[in-house]
């Protein structure tokens, strides 16, 4: 068996990947701004497909995390173990 081919897709066409590539400046203002906008939607790790989804339209969700809802979770399944522990200390032992 040779493991070293590479994977071709049963069409034997390559995935389509982006190949056209375009730049441009901003200046310190815009600079801020851009980057607020990055923070408000999230993507500070993926710039491109940003500003790919701004351009075209597409429609991106915001996900903002709440400390105060984070902080009940975690309290929540802290409960949620106890009673865990609970549920198996109490479980019935089955006689031999």
């Amino acid at each position: 068996m040779d493991t070293n081919r590479k994977q071709i897709d049963k069409t034997d066409k390559k995935p389509q990947t982006p190949s056209y590539k375009y730049s441009f400046r901003l200046n310190e203002e815009q600079n801020i701004r851009f980057n607020e906008l990055l923070c408000k939607a999230g993507s500070e790790h993926n710039r491109s497909r940003f500003i790919v989804k701004r351009i075209f339209g597409e429609e991106f969700v915001v996900i903002r995390r709440d400390p105060s809802k984070v902080q009940f979770i975690a309290r929540l399944n802290d409960f949620y173990f106890q009673f865990q522990k609970l549920a198996n200390n109490c479980a019935p032992v089955k006689a031999i």
